[in-house]
């Protein structure tokens, strides 16, 4: 406590003299903080030395070391920090405490339902195990760098372990802008490079092939529809009859259908927002419009047939024979059953989307029209991902340039 007494007090007006008192209180509350860090060491009986000061809120905290140098070190940033005002919260939050708070404090309600599934297998899986126990100011640089490693060798691809750098600086640097530590520390991990998918796009011929093959198999109409579009498989299956516009020729993609991975709903179907969160709307060709006629007709004959077990909740344009949602991996086992047949065992279901993206640059789509079908964030994302398509047709555009000029 400082006693007013003390202070020594000039001749001003009672307003000055107010100033001039919390002023004074203040400035000798600091200095008794500073000598009380200057001569506050003591030597344990274990041989380490210790060296207390008192926050501006009056507490008193310990700091440690080996040599009574180390201490007086530690004395004096932590003044600097007092006296700037930069100075943390003390906290005993591990890594787990304050992760599982960020997630549901910061990120519930304000993330879509699959992103908030991924951190948190991501943050169970992968975080938790390695670094979980460590106190939140205690974790370093290294010890983020370690469990990258590890998981690059226990065979987590790069763009997963991206994935969890992205997920551990954002609870980081929420970490730091609440005062809980100093700095951010993932900042100077380095990450795996992405390696990016090889595409196995279909050709003209191939595509002829495929429909040849697939007429007789019972989500025919749907595989062929996604040769037509390039929805993404999420969107293919989520698919429901207010998106078609008959009169227009247009289809509107708004949402995707997708299993939640974990927490309260894991496992179950449910309608999340698209990955970027733009809505699109495509024009369909005419025998888009045919094909999606022809799995209305069949839709009807099998309501009939199904009678009262039917149960198409969402009113879906492609379901199974009762009228439930088609499973992703049934549509994949048959569609890989197909592309066997032709020689092409590589070709997953995503190539299809490839296909349309790539069959459509080489028909002189222009790129913006075909990034905004796809519902690519950007066009020079499209470029970037079908880069090998627009150099063919560089080429080809060359080789017509040389016809046309060879004429004269």
């Amino acid at each position: 406590m400082v006693r007013l007494d003390r202070i020594k007090v000039p001749n001003l007006d009672n307003f000055s003299l107010t100033i001039f008192i919390v002023s004074s209180l203040a400035s000798t509350e600091k200095e008794r903080t500073m000598t009380e860090m200057k001569n506050n060491i003591r030597q344990r009986p274990n041989g380490t030395w210790e060296g207390r000061y008192y926050d501006v809120d009056g507490k008193q905290h310990s700091l440690y070391g080996r040599t009574k140098a180390i201490v007086k070190d530690k004395l004096a940033s932590k003044r600097a920090e007092i006296v700037s005002g930069n100075s943390i919260t003390e906290t005993d939050l591990t890594v787990e405490q304050w992760g599982w708070e960020w997630m549901q404090t910061f990120k519930a309600g304000k993330i879509k339902h699959s992103t908030m599934d991924n951190y948190e297998s991501d943050f169970r899986l992968h975080v938790i195990p390695y670094i979980g126990h460590v106190k939140l100011k205690d974790v370093t640089s290294l010890m983020i760098q370690r469990v990258y490693i590890l998981l690059e060798e226990k065979g987590l691809s790069p763009k997963s372990i991206r994935n969890v750098h992205g997920m551990l600086h954002g609870m980081l640097d929420k970490a730091m802008k609440m005062d809980l530590i100093r700095k951010n520390v993932s900042k100077n991990c380095e990450l795996p490079p992405i390696r990016k998918t090889e595409m196995h796009p279909l050709t003209k011929e191939e595509m002829g092939t495929f429909m040849t093959l697939a007429k007789d198999d019972e989500y025919y109409q749907m595989m062929r529809f996604d040769f037509f579009t390039g929805l993404r498989e999420s969107e293919l299956i989520g698919l429901t009859w207010d998106c078609v516009d008959f009169e227009k020729h247009t289809l509107r993609i708004y949402r995707q259908f997708v299993r939640i991975a974990s927490g309260p709903g894991k496992g179950k179907m449910m309608y999340t927002p698209l990955k970027n969160g733009k809505e699109r709307t495509i024009t369909l060709t005419i025998t888009a419009l045919n094909v999606l006629r022809e799995a209305k007709r069949k839709q009807n004959e099998m309501h009939l047939r199904a009678g009262s077990s039917w149960h198409n909740e969402y009113n879906m344009i492609f379901t199974r024979s009762n009228g439930t949602f088609v499973r992703f991996k049934t549509l994949y086992v048959h569609f890989k059953a197909i592309v066997k047949r032709m020689g092409r065992p590589e070709v997953r279901f995503h190539d299809v989307r490839h296909t349309y993206a790539t069959l459509s640059l080489q028909s002189h789509v222009d790129p913006k029209t075909l990034s905004e079908a796809l519902g690519h964030a950007t066009v020079a994302f499209t470029l970037d991902v079908y880069g090998h398509s627009n150099a063919d047709m560089r080429q080809q555009a060359a080789e017509q340039l040389e016809q046309l000029i060879c004429q004269y």
